[in-house]
C-alpha cells in the first residue's frame, strides 16, 4: 500500500501536468484548424490569374535616379 502511495507521490504531478498541457494544446489545434480551413476557402475564392506586372510597367516616371 505505501508503495502505491509513493508511486502516486512522485508520478501524479507529472501526469497530471501533460494531461493538463494536452487539454490546452487540443483547444489551440483545434483553433488552428478552423483558421486553416477559413483560409483555405478564402484561397479558393481568390481569382484563378492575376494580371501580371512587368518591371517597366512597375516603374514610375522620372524617378530614375531616386
Amino acid at each position: 500500500m505505501d508503495e502505491v502511495l509513493n508511486l502516486i507521490a512522485n508520478v501524479g504531478f507529472p501526469i497530471a501536468v501533460a494531461v493538463f498541457l494536452l487539454v490546452r494544446i487540443e483547444s489551440k489545434i483545434t483553433c488552428l484548424t478552423k483558421a486553416i480551413n477559413e483560409l483555405r476557402e478564402a484561397i479558393l475564392v481568390m481569382p484563378r490569374e492575376l494580371p501580371a506586372i512587368t518591371y517597366s510597367q512597375a516603374r514610375v516616371p522620372g524617378r530614375e535616379g531616386a
